[in-house]
């Protein structure tokens, strides 16, 4: 496999999973916070930009994370 491709791979693989963890960690972040902290209330201002902030940071660690796991797997030399 070409570098080119495997990077491609890589980059387009652990976006996807970025995606699915930051999706699943704002749902789950959000109803905790929901039914055990704030519930019906009005939420405090300072909510959104953390919520933001951390969506941003996992997402990013979780993209590199997984796109060099992918990498390291597709450019490793043949077992044989």
């Amino acid at each position: 496999m070409s570098r080119g491709l495997a990077l491609l791979l890589a980059i387009i693989g652990g976006g996807l999973a970025a995606f699915a963890a930051v999706v699943a960690f704002v749902a789950v972040t959000a109803g905790v916070l929901w039914i055990y902290v704030f519930g019906d209330n009005p939420w405090p201002a300072w909510v959104d930009p953390v919520m933001g902030a951390l969506m941003f940071l996992i997402g990013a660690v979780i993209w590199f994370v997984a796109a060099r796991l992918i990498w390291k797997r597709l450019t490793a030399p043949a077992a044989g």
